[in-house]
């Protein structure tokens, strides 16, 4: 006897609204790096080089969950643009590492820019301040790494992180809040510091 189909979550599912967003940020990272001479995965690359390299073929194939033949095809084209360099890997004299150029350095830092203005005109959309949103990706991050047997990302999100040392705080004397009513307030004070000032 066949067991039953497992419930559905609602229209599509969670990994497809995954898919979807993945699609729709490699879009727009595309169109806002146009003309700087990087697509939205090249610039995910260089990212990840710039900030964690160098590392293996490999490594990169287990960060990113790319196929290794992907992975291969991405760093080629690196390489005939003259942004990349390989170096024996000192830990395994079978493998390589590789690493950014200066060319490639150079060509992550104008992208920067225009990226960091996306971002810019981003923030005010993400409340509180991308932290929340970029915890739950976080998670849904974890639970697919788990499922495929791929490493951990190079670098967590913080929950304790909610902005620069200098951010302003408020003064509450009442019972402890749960950590869902301290959202709730976070959020509140967000949409108040959105409206127009009163004169």
């Amino acid at each position: 006897m066949s067991s039953a189909a497992p419930r559905s979550d609602g229209p599509m599912s969670l990994l497809f609204d995954v898919w979807l967003l993945s699609g729709l940020s490699v879009g727009y990272l595309d169109d806002v790096l146009a003309g700087s001479g990087l697509s939205g995965n090249d610039f995910g690359l260089y990212s990840l080089l710039g900030a964690f390299g160098p590392a293996t073929p490999t490594q990169i194939h287990r960060w990113t969950g790319w196929p290794t033949t992907t992975v291969s095809a991405h760093l080629g084209r690196v390489d005939q643009r003259g942004h990349l360099e390989r170096q024996p890997n000192p830990n395994d004299g079978r493998s390589l590492l590789v690493a950014l150029a200066p060319d490639g350095t150079a060509a992550l830092r104008q992208a920067t820019g225009p990226f960091l203005a996306a971002m810019h005109e981003l923030r005010p959309r993400f409340v509180p301040d991308t932290l929340r949103e970029r915890l739950v990706l976080q998670d849904l991050d974890r639970i697919l790494r788990d499922v495929t047997g791929l490493d951990s990302r190079p670098y967590t999100v913080d929950p304790h992180d909610g902005g620069p040392a200098t951010a302003h705080t408020l003064t509450y004397l009442g019972p402890e809040l749960t950590p869902e009513q301290q959202d709730e307030a976070r959020r509140y004070i967000d949409f108040l510091r959105l409206q127009p000032e009163r004169t």
